[in-house]
Parts: C-alpha cells; sequence; structure tokens
C-alpha cells in the first residue's frame, strides 16, 4: 500500500504523489481520489440515492440521531486534547480530526466539526456524487475516495472521533487510527428501523444475527464498548417516504418511478403519508488513554 499521498514532487496540475510514484487525481469537485482499479469494482450511491438523501436528512427528520452523535462526539469536560506521538514537550496539538466513512453527504460530520471550532473533518465514501455534496458540506470539511476493505491512507493514532452510519466497516483500521482518548460512534440499524416502509415497499431488511456479531467485533478491538438505542417515530409524506426508501440498499435496486408505485398500492385511499418507525443502536467504543 503506498504510503500517504503529498502535494510534492513532480505530478501533474490537479494531482497529489506519493513516495513510491503513484499520483491521485484531485477532482474538479473538491474531492481527493485515492481509490485503486480493484477498489472501482465497488458501486457508490448514485446520483438519485445521494440527491434523495440530501433533501430527507436537509428537512430535519434525523435531527434526534445527530443531536445525539454531536454529544457523544464531545470530550468530558476538563479532558486535555490528546497529544501525538513524538509531538515536543510545549508544541501546540493541533486540532482535532473527525473522519466519517460512508459519510454520504456529510450531514451528521458537519455538525459534529461545527460543534468544536477546533476540529477538522474529513469526509470518505465511494460515490462522487456524494463526495461532491460532502466537500461542501462545511467550511472545515475535506472529502476523499478510498476502499474501505483496504489500509486506510491516513497515520496511526491520528484521528480523534471517528464516525459510521449504516456503512462498511474495518474495525482494525478504526482502532488503528484512533488516538488514545478518541471515540469510535458506530450507527447500526435497530430490528424495527423503518419496520413499516420495509413492510408496505418490500425494501432490503435488516439481517438477523447483525447486532451479536457487531458486539463481539467490536470487544475484539475495543476494551469499553457500550451501545444505546435511539427510536423515535417520522410522520411523513408520501414524497419522503419515496426518499427514505431511496437513501437506503434497496436504492440501489429499483427507483423512485417504482417507489411511487409500490406506495400508491400500500397506502388506503385518502392517505398521503405513514408513520415510520426510526430505531439506530449506537455503538460508543472510546480509546481509553495510556
Amino acid at each position: 500500500m503506498p504510503g500517504p499521498p503529498s502535494s510534492g514532487g513532480s505530478g501533474a496540475p490537479g494531482a497529489l504523489r506519493c513516495a513510491e510514484g503513484h499520483s491521485f487525481d484531485v477532482e474538479r469537485s473538491g474531492y481527493l481520489n485515492l481509490r485503486t482499479g480493484r477498489a472501482r469494482r465497488v458501486v457508490g450511491d448514485t446520483a438519485e440515492m445521494v440527491r434523495a438523501r440530501a433533501d430527507f436528512l436537509g428537512r430535519g427528520h434525523f435531527a434526534p440521531l445527530t443531536s445525539r452523535l454531536t454529544q457523544l462526539a464531545r470530550k468530558p469536560p476538563g479532558a486535555s486534547p490528546a497529544r501525538p506521538a513524538g509531538l515536543a514537550a510545549g508544541a501546540a496539538a493541533g486540532p482535532e480530526l473527525a473522519l466519517e466513512i460512508g459519510a454520504g453527504t456529510a450531514h451528521h460530520l458537519a455538525a459534529i466539526v461545527d460543534d468544536c471550532p477546533d476540529r477538522l473533518g474529513l469526509a470518505a465514501d465511494v460515490s462522487k456524487f456524494a463526495l461532491r455534496r460532502a466537500a461542501r458540506a462545511h467550511p472545515r470539511i475535506g472529502a476523499v475516495a478510498f476502499d474501505v476493505a483496504d489500509r486506510w491512507p491516513l497515520p496511526d493514532a491520528s484521528v480523534d472521533v471517528l464516525l459510521d452510519v449504516f456503512a462498511p466497516r474495518n474495525l482494525p483500521q478504526m482502532r488503528r487510527l484512533l488516538r488514545p482518548g478518541g471515540v469510535l460512534l458506530l450507527v447500526t440499524p435497530g430490528d424495527d428501523h423503518l419496520v413499516e416502509l420495509r413492510d408496505a415497499l418490500g425494501l432490503v431488511g435488516i439481517h438477523p444475527g447483525k447486532r451479536d456479531r457487531l458486539a463481539a467485533e467490536l470487544a475484539g478491538h475495543f476494551a469499553q464498548p457500550t451501545s444505546e438505542t435511539l427510536t423515535f417515530t417520522l410522520h411523513l409524506a408520501a414524497d419522503e417516504l419515496v426518499e427514505l426508501a431511496l437513501m437506503g440498499p434497496s436504492g440501489h435496486h429499483t427507483d423512485a418511478a417504482e417507489l411511487r408505485r409500490r406506495l400508491a398500492t400500500a397506502l388506503s385511499p385518502g392517505r398521503t403519508g405513514m408513520d415510520v418507525t426510526a430505531s439506530f443502536v449506537i455503538d460508543h467504543a472510546p480509546v481509553t488513554p495510556a
């Protein structure tokens, strides 16, 4: 795996070059593309899926989740900032870094960054449509494309807050990147998440036993993981229900027109919307300072 890229060397304009001579494109839309040829087989969210997510989240429907993640990302009162290894005595530790994997539009990450004036954000995804939006989500957020299954292009112990909401995970890399005093915030769907919408539209379901497997994986990499469940009810109009369905994995298998057709069949005459359960399990895994 090549080392982290830098702007040095004789790379072409709009590109970065690593120590081994590999060149990585800085896309016109403002994000850095570190994907390899092998990784490009992974399909990111489509423009339609990303647009649905941006519109839905922009209306504040998941505000309780955003608020809770922002709270959990805050350092305890009186906690001193983590000092990177090798930092000279008396030198400033520098800003915190919050990294979101599978960031999409970076909606939650933007709130976490905005909550702390001394915090930078990095949004990682594989969808060019998502990364274009993430790069504009906040003045202190950068955006990068890399494959989650590979070694991540960041140094050891360089991240203070690592966020993953319904995205693929790589726990060894997450643990490697987190500094002492840092925290992993991992969000997965509760068993009844969108159950009404899943039943009405035939959406992709939640795999049984997923929670038990995740708990075992977390325990293998983090000493004191804890979890909590956040549940609330959404009152959504028909167009919002379609957006919500498109946001998830079902968006890879169907389009808005088909979802509207299914919804029209599912809703009884005179109904223009539906109450839907939103249920999130938040795993909170701190890295205890030595």
